[in-house]
Formats: C-alpha cells, sequence, structure tokens
C-alpha cells in the first residue's frame, strides 16, 4: 500500500508539471528567431507555476540551460573544447541559470557552472549569483572559492586601484570560505596570497606565521615559503626604491647594485661575498641597468 502511495505521488507530480512544460516551451523557446531578445518570465513565477515541485522544475531547466549552452558552442563553429567561450554571445545564461537557483537555490552544479562560464561575458551577474549561493549554502567552501576566484582573476585583468579592490575582496572570501566546515588549509593561504598582492603586508604575516606552529607538514612548508616570498617583495622594494633615488640625483640608473651593499645590509638584506644583495633562498637578485629595475633571477626557489 505504502509503494502504491509512493508511485501515485509521482504520477500525479509528473502530470502536475506537463502544463508547466508547455508554458515553459511557449514562453522560453530556445530556437527561432530573435532568440536573443527574448524576456523570460521571471524566475518567481516559474516558481510559482510549479506546484510544490521546484527541485523537478529546476531540474527540466537546468538541462534546458545546458542544451542552450551546448548549442551555442556547437552554433559558432569553434573548435571543441574551445577556451574562447567568451567570444559566443549567450544572452540567456544568466537568466537560465538564475531561474535554475531560484526554483532550487542548493543547486550547486548551477552555482558552479556560473562560476566557470559567466564571469568572461557578466561579471556582475556570475558574482550575484555566487554571493546568493553562498547565503543558501553558507556550508559548502568551494563557493566561497569559486566567488574568491573570479575576485582573483579580474585583479589580474586589472590596474591600480581597482586591481587591489579586486584582490581584497578575494582575500575577504577566501577567508570567509576558509572557516566552513571542511575547507581545505590552502584557502586560508590563497587569502595571504591576496593580501599580499593588495599590498595588507601585517595581516599577510600574521597570517603565514600563525601556521608555523601547524602540525601539517604541508602548512608549515607553505607558510615558509610565502613567508619568503613577502620578504623577497619588500626587499625588492627596498633596493628598487635606493636605484629610483639614485636616478632622480644623478639623471642615470647605477651600473651596479654593489654601490648600494652597504647601505642594504644595514637595513638587514642578506649580502654575498661578491657584495650583492641575495634572496631569502640565497640566489643573488639580478638588476637590469636598461630598465633601472631589480628582480628575482630565473632560477632562484623563491615564489613570485
Amino acid at each position: 500500500m505504502k509503494n502504491f502511495a509512493l508511485v501515485a505521488i509521482v504520477i500525479v507530480g509528473i502530470n502536475l508539471l506537463y502544463p508547466l512544460q508547455r508554458w515553459i516551451d511557449q514562453t522560453s523557446p530556445l530556437d527561432g528567431f530573435g532568440e536573443e531578445a527574448l524576456l523570460l518570465s521571471s524566475a518567481e513565477t516559474i516558481k510559482r507555476m510549479s506546484l510544490g515541485l521546484e527541485a523537478v522544475a529546476a531540474d527540466v531547466y537546468w538541462i534546458r540551460t545546458v542544451q542552450y549552452f551546448g548549442r551555442k558552442l556547437i552554433d559558432s563553429g569553434k573548435p571543441l573544447p574551445s577556451a574562447a567561450t567568451k567570444d559566443i554571445r549567450m544572452d540567456l545564461l544568466a537568466p537560465l541559470l538564475n531561474i535554475v537557483v531560484t526554483l532550487d537555490p542548493h543547486h550547486l552544479p548551477a552555482y558552479r557552472f556560473a562560476a566557470i562560464f559567466l564571469p568572461e561575458r557578466d561579471m556582475p551577474a556570475a558574482i550575484a549569483l555566487l554571493e546568493k549561493g553562498i547565503r543558501e549554502n553558507q556550508n559548502d567552501w568551494r563557493l566561497y572559492q569559486d566567488l574568491a576566484y573570479i575576485y582573483w582573476q579580474a585583479g589580474n585583468a586589472s590596474t591600480g586601484e581597482k586591481r587591489a579592490q579586486y584582490y581584497a575582496s578575494a582575500a575577504e572570501w577566501y577567508d570567509k570560505g576558509a572557516r566552513a566546515p571542511g575547507a581545505p588549509w590552502w584557502m586560508n593561504d590563497l587569502s595571504g596570497l591576496m593580501s599580499m598582492k593588495v599590498g595588507s603586508r601585517e595581516a599577510t604575516r600574521a597570517v603565514y606565521s600563525a601556521y608555523l606552529g601547524s602540525d601539517d607538514e604541508n602548512v608549515r612548508r607553505q607558510a615558509i615559503d610565502r613567508l619568503k616570498q613577502l620578504r623577497s617583495i619588500e626587499e625588492l622594494e627596498a633596493i628598487n626604491g635606493l636605484v629610483a633615488r639614485y636616478k632622480q640625483e644623478t639623471g642615470a640608473c647605477p651600473s651596479d647594485l654593489r654601490m648600494f651593499a652597504s647601505r642594504l645590509r644595514a637595513i638587514n638584506l642578506t649580502i654575498n661575498d661578491d657584495s650583492m644583495p641575495v634572496d631569502p633562498d640565497g640566489f643573488a637578485y639580478v638588476y637590469d641597468a636598461a630598465k633601472c629595475k631589480a628582480e628575482l633571477a630565473f632560477r632562484s626557489t623563491v615564489s613570485r
């Protein structure tokens, strides 16, 4: 009797979804003329019409979203797989994904799909979807990672103040995600790395110094590497600061770094037997007199 009741519920549910599916087909055709100008009905309207079967309706829309994406990719004529999906116009991708997660706020594949394919064509929409996903799934660290990565890549593609803002946002979301249950240790590591990129040196040093006492050897090793990286950044700033001052005073770039050996030693940089400043792993910093700039040696083992 119990099994019969379950079967009956399923059959009734499928019958109730039929009018919804017909309405979807009529109001949201994914083929034909004028597709990109199509105004999809609101996700909330579709949710009301799902008659309590939101999860099933979400799966219907998820299938249609994947079909839409795949067909656009094939119609573009680009070789598959192709990294140039950002060049393919997909105006309905964000609205379709929004419908899926409105119907089912715990549909993780839709959020993660948005994190991969939306930022390159509509970053605000991708961020909004990921923020919604985090609100609805606060214990899933992967969504924090996805959102932080969007900001990281945006920082890499930007300059000046905007670049710093994106890196700061990435650091914030990596830090929040690191506190979610089951989050891997490297979420904290990436938070520190983003803080380093934005110039929050003391915060970065505090993060990695705390990890030096970890029971996990991988965590300790990574903390040591990041602290060396931070030190090299600060040392290069000191060296290039002296170089810039010299050029400002003389009108020319210094011939090499040896002339600064005593001054660099006085601020605790390590100087080798050849009077050259060396990085935390003992490799001499290289200097390009044409560019008036010092940097890590190509063979240096310090992270860049």
